[in-house]
């Protein structure tokens, strides 16, 4: 096997197929990437046995077919420290061979046959999602994940599609993240539910790059995402997902305020800055004219934030925990509308945008 790749085209491919490698104690095959060159081109792969990717290098030159294995942690460093712009790689089952104009490496390698293929996508059923709008919702949601119960259902982001519909949801049970959006229904594809673990919507939010469509199936335990010449696999988290639309409260007789997500998140940030973790939560309270945010933390002192809104009703206040608002605000454009819907303060306080994305979080005690 021999080709020769411009440095850095080389290096953004493999880099993404080395996030994918494994750092558990799997066999020492897996903790490399496989290459193989063929008539269809350049393609890596790399699995842990749980989340895989095969994706195609574009516009390298092929002098010579064959397949290989990669040593990913030298070769990052190499693709990384090099200033070479072109690089030429050959491989035979002993040795990889890295050379450039001025330099030169000879690594050691594994045989392939212990190396077993990703799975491609030939799915003739499948949903298709913008891939902006596909990445958007795994912002809007993965924050909200339990990251603490890594195989626990709460730890990933739950997906529903059906029809022209898809919702993406994440909770970790004091709050919840809820994106609905338009998707496109191919020959009947139906997911009611399936629970896409946390780094594998990290890997491919981070591989999308530009505006194409993203096609996803769902069969049994595990999940194919092509995204241009890229595939992933996954395998889906087990276990029951709460029912999640019996927790979004009804809008009915919450008062509605409206503000921008810059001042909102300024107002909380420095509210928070005389909290402490004993004492984390933040108070809300809006009266006429204005939304004042307040802090206290007992051994360092108070905080008292006026904000200007659009509201003449009764006063209403809300006690909650202010890294809940900061990471929910946080993924959000500083010019982004924000609706707040409030009761009183021993109901949940739901956020809405115009653009079909819930968040709901749970007061804290008074």
């Amino acid at each position: 096997m021999k080709i020769s790749c411009e440095r850095n085209k080389f290096s953004q491919s493999f880099q993404l197929a080395a996030s994918v490698v494994s750092v558990r104690d799997v066999r020492p095959v897996l903790q490399n990437v496989k290459i193989t060159v063929d008539k269809s081109g350049v393609l890596l792969q790399a699995t842990d046995t749980e989340l895989g990717i095969r994706t195609y290098v574009d516009d390298c030159k092929v002098t010579e077919k064959g397949e290989a294995i990669l040593p990913t942690k030298h070769l990052k460093k190499i693709l990384v420290e090099s200033n070479e712009e072109e690089l030429t790689i050959e491989s035979d089952s002993d040795k990889t061979v890295i050379s450039g104009e001025r330099s030169k490496y000879t690594l050691n390698t594994q045989p392939t046959d212990e190396f077993a293929d990703v799975e491609s996508f030939n799915e003739t059923s499948y949903h298709e999602i913008p891939s902006n709008v596909f990445a958007e919702a795994v912002r809007r949601t993965l924050f909200a994940t339990d990251s603490d119960n890594a195989k626990y259902a709460l730890s990933g982001v739950f997906f529903e599609m059906i029809d022209n519909r898809f919702a993406a949801v994440a909770t970790d049970g004091r709050r919840l993240a809820f994106q609905d959006g338009a998707a496109t229904c191919v020959k009947n594809h139906k997911v009611e539910s399936s629970i896409f673990p946390a780094r594998t919507l990290q890997v491919i939010e981070r591989a999308i790059s530009n505006d194409e469509v993203i096609k996803l199936a769902v069969s049994q335990n595990r999940v194919l995402v092509q995204y241009g010449r890229t595939v992933f696999y996954s395998r889906l988290l087990e276990g029951r997902f709460p029912r999640w639309r019996n927790i979004i409260p009804s809008d009915e007789k919450k008062v509605k305020i409206d503000i921008l997500a810059a001042p909102f998140a300024a107002a909380v940030r420095q509210a928070a800055i005389v909290t402490s973790e004993k004492q984390p939560g933040v108070v809300i309270i809006f009266e006429k004219g204005k939304m004042i945010t307040t802090g206290n933390g007992q051994e360092i002192g108070d905080s008292a934030i006026e904000t200007p809104v659009s509201y003449n009703d009764k006063r209403l206040s809300l006690k909650i925990d202010p890294r809940f608002l900061i990471d929910y605000l946080r993924v959000l454009p500083a010019e982004k509308n924000v609706t707040i819907l409030i009761n009183d303060d021993s109901e949940p306080l739901t956020l809405k945008t115009d653009d079909e994305y819930t968040y709901i979080v749970m007061p804290l005690s008074s």
